[in-house]
């Protein structure tokens, strides 16, 4: 069993790495996405304290951020997975300050679970190992 997860894991990575491979990111704005990261991992903690404010000032940066990246994978003309991914994510997002605009933190922290695992096949698929 675990010989055939590490070769599971390895064919993961290669064919993340081959979708790297297949689009030039070179353009892409590194800093957007750090600041993106940090917006996501401070969700949890804001959502977590009820703090709707903090909620919604995170939530409408990561909207932002990903029809960014939604348009920009567009552009690239051969990452579909990833506009669609960068789509659901800015969804989601909205669905958290939504949620959370109503008091509902239980919403927001289930939309915030699904933001997070969309957002890790996204960083699978077509983040570089270099960031």
């Amino acid at each position: 069993m675990r010989n055939s997860k590490g070769l599971w894991v390895l064919l993961a990575a290669m064919s993340g790495s081959a979708v790297c491979a297949s689009v030039d990111l070179s353009d892409f704005d590194d800093d957007l996405m750090r600041g993106m990261d940090d917006a996501v991992k401070t969700l949890d903690a804001s959502i977590g304290s009820k703090d709707a404010q903090a909620v919604a000032t995170d939530a409408r940066f990561i909207v932002d951020g990903l029809k960014w990246t939604e348009g920009y994978f567009s552009r690239k003309g051969n990452a579909e997975d990833a506009v669609k991914l960068a789509a659901q994510g800015h969804g989601l997002a909205e669905e958290i300050a939504a949620a959370s605009s109503q008091n509902d933190f239980d919403a927001a922290f289930t939309a915030y679970r699904s933001l997070v695992k969309t957002c890790r096949s996204c960083h699978d698929a077509y983040k570089p190992p270099s960031l």
